[in-house]
């Protein structure tokens, strides 16, 4: 199933989210998420935008995005773009939690294209202008690598 098929059958208002290549995401962002052939990027979603009136949804996760990996399949990625301070993993974790249910509950045509891959990270936590202040090895870091997640970063280079 495409990212954008994906996108259409989940529950509205998020159905009518999708857009083109990078286009739901904030101009702003747009540049922290890079791939050398841009045509990989087959759709995005502002899954914050788009649930932004659903008051049971507090910890909201920023976009969705589809990209095209080798043989012609597509995944979708996850990006949080958040402040990267120590005190921030808590919420960062919430937020992981709520969007990991929300995949396999409400979305699951989305939740599917979300499986791990060894070609690509599924959750991704791109930090703010403000930079990194995790540690590697620190209990921060340990917490994001027991949830299966790396540290995060300025930019996400996928290809």
């Amino acid at each position: 199933m495409s990212f954008e098929a994906a996108v259409k059958a989940a529950p509205a208002p998020v159905c009518d989210a999708y857009r083109p290549g990078k286009q739901a995401l904030k101009g702003e962002h747009r540049d922290l998420i890079r791939c050398r052939d841009t045509r990989r990027f087959t759709g995005s979603i502002d899954l914050e935008a788009a649930l932004a009136d659903d008051a049971q949804a507090a910890n909201l996760w920023d976009y969705g995005i589809g990209v095209r990996l080798r043989g012609d399949s597509e995944h979708a990625i996850w990006v949080e773009v958040h402040p990267a301070a120590t005190t921030e993993v808590s919420t960062f974790l919430r937020k992981l939690a709520w969007l990991q249910t929300w995949l396999r509950t409400e979305a699951k045509a989305l939740g599917a294209l979300s499986q791990p891959s060894d070609e690509i990270e599924t959750f991704v936590w791109i930090a703010t202008d403000a930079g990194v202040h995790i540690r590697p090895g620190s209990p921060q870091a340990r917490r994001l690598q027991q949830a299966g997640l790396r540290l995060p970063r300025q930019v996400l280079e996928l290809c």
